[in-house]
């Protein structure tokens, strides 16, 4: 997978009144986990980590990232991936997370699945393409990690559905998830049933009968 490279700097400073001066200036706080040692606070720009964001691999991307302590006069360097972005209401990114990563160490990442094809003959016959599941976890290496899972559905009949264990997975990786789960379906439509006329039972339609007569027979008398 090819990496992405992200100018990041060290902040010493942390706490809600740093973090909304940070914003101000157009940039993003952010943290970097690493297994066993220290997170490592960090200040990068808005429209650079943006700009990574829309690569297709998403959340999964690599990322180099090059940090400086400008206190230290000293840069470093951790590859990482995303593990979160927290953003407002008006989707502007205010926060983001990245976990370090080992090129030689597996590591646990959800991976998109994408359909792929078109049961033509199912959906002629008012089938419905519904599908269950959108992720699976997997088990991989970081430079191995797919940017996503294709489930061929080309083929597919009315009712048949396609499980997480017919997902074809790249050699070396290995799916967490329950391999019996069904990730996508073809469903027959549901048939609506007709209403039915409201029956009117014998005794009030006699009665209705009588009432009838009656005026009837008042009518005439009148």
């Amino acid at each position: 997978m090819e990496q992405q490279e992200l100018e990041v700097t060290r902040r010493w400073k942390t706490g809600k009144g740093a973090a909304r001066k940070l914003r101000a200036a157009g940039n993003v706080p952010a943290v970097c986990y690493r297994k066993g040692l220290d997170p490592i606070p960090l200040s990068l720009e808005k429209r650079s980590l943006e700009r990574i964001l829309q690569v297709a691999a998403g959340q999964n991307i690599l990322i180099q990232l090059k940090i400086k302590d400008e206190a230290r006069s000293e840069e470093e360097q951790e590859t990482v991936i995303v593990k979160e972005i927290q953003k407002d209401p008006l989707n502007r990114v205010l926060h983001a997370d990245f976990m370090g990563v080992l090129m030689d160490q597996l590591i646990t990442v959800e991976v998109a699945v994408r359909l792929v094809g078109e049961p033509t003959e199912a959906l002629r016959e008012g089938g419905m393409v519904q599908q269950l599941r959108r992720v699976v976890e997997l088990e991989c290496l970081p430079g191995d990690i797919p940017e996503h899972i294709d489930a061929d559905i080309g083929e597919l009949s009315m009712g048949e559905s396609i499980h997480v264990e017919d997902l074809k997975i790249g050699e070396g990786m290995r799916v967490l998830t329950d391999p019996k789960e069904p990730v996508v379906v073809i469903s027959a439509p549901v048939e609506e049933e007709e209403e039915k006329p409201e029956e009117v039972e014998a005794g009030e339609e006699e009665g209705a009968e009588g009432e009838e007569e009656k005026d009837k027979e008042k009518a005439e008398e009148n």
